[in-house]
């Protein structure tokens, strides 16, 4: 973990990137670090992360930048995440969850879900559900979707049962995390936390090695590789929105995640099998 040397540093509220060392994340850090804002680099290489951090200190002169290792592969790892965050006693303004993986083969999880499932939703998820009382009011949880979302529909057996395709499993996963986010907007607005998703559209990015879908989605993708700082102006928009429930994209566009609800059942089905994994990991009054 770094060390911070801004002496205000406790009572700046954090904004956390995860998967903040490559492609999107480390652009949207990097424009945050600009900004002057207390960033926290959540990254699974650590060493990469603390080298990016000390860049983004001597390029923007911000020194309120560190860095904690995250790991979504299981809900233990995703635990030890939150402990260390809690250790630092500091308030968590937002949390852009970026990180994600589009592996090319099937594997377990050590909590037995299909690895693409797990760090793309269910860590996911639940890294959004323990973050959440950390939070000040009006709050910021982004939750970053994908076009591919749109070429897919969630299996009965979803999220304990996925028949694992390469690209198929990650726009489930991406299906789910949107659909679940109506869920966690409508759930946080006791407490004004905001709870939006972003579309960057199909960028250049190391995760979604694209080339062997590309062809076979022609009426959901325009340019398919756009540089990664086109990507992140609907997060940042998102970033200073006090809307919740959308989905944002673009330099101007948002939707309402609900207008997505095609199936009830199929929602309320997600929601409570989720809610059933989650709850084993989550504080009593965090759980409801």
């Amino acid at each position: 973990m770094e060390e911070n040397n801004n002496n205000n540093a406790q009572v700046q509220p954090l904004y956390i990137v995860t998967g903040a060392t490559d492609s999107m994340g480390s652009v949207i850090a990097r424009r945050l670090a600009k900004q002057g804002k207390a960033l926290l680099l959540a990254s699974r290489d650590i060493e990469k992360a603390q080298r990016y951090a000390e860049r983004l200190r001597n390029e923007t002169h911000n020194r309120d930048i560190q860095c904690l290792q995250l790991d979504l592969s299981s809900f233990a790892l995703v635990k030890e995440f939150v402990a260390r965050l809690r250790a630092l006693d500091r308030p968590v303004f937002a949390l852009v969850n970026n990180a994600g993986t589009l592996p090319r083969h099937s594997k377990l999880s050590p909590d037995g879900y299909e690895h693409t499932v797990q760090v793309n939703f269910l860590s996911t998820a639940l890294l959004s559900l323990l973050v959440y009382p950390l939070m000040p009011e009006n709050g910021r949880i982004i939750l970053l979707t994908s076009l591919s979302r749109r070429l897919v529909s969630l299996p009965y057996e979803f999220p304990a049962v996925s028949n694992f395709t390469q690209i198929g499993s990650y726009a489930q996963a991406k299906l789910a995390l949107t659909l679940f986010s109506i869920y966690m907007s409508t759930t946080m607005k006791t407490r004004r936390v905001n709870v939006n998703c972003v579309n960057p559209g199909v960028i250049n990015s190391s995760v979604l090695a694209l080339h062997r879908w590309i062809e076979r989605a022609p009426d959901y993708i325009g340019n398919p590789f756009p540089n990664p700082e086109s990507g992140i102006t609907p997060t940042m928009r998102a970033l200073e929105s006090t809307d919740t429930g959308f989905i944002f994209q673009g330099s101007s566009g948002q939707i309402k995640t609900s207008s997505l609800l095609k199936n009830r059942d199929v929602f309320i089905k997600l929601c409570n099998d989720t809610m059933r994994i989650l709850k084993k990991h989550l504080p009593n009054d965090t759980a409801q």
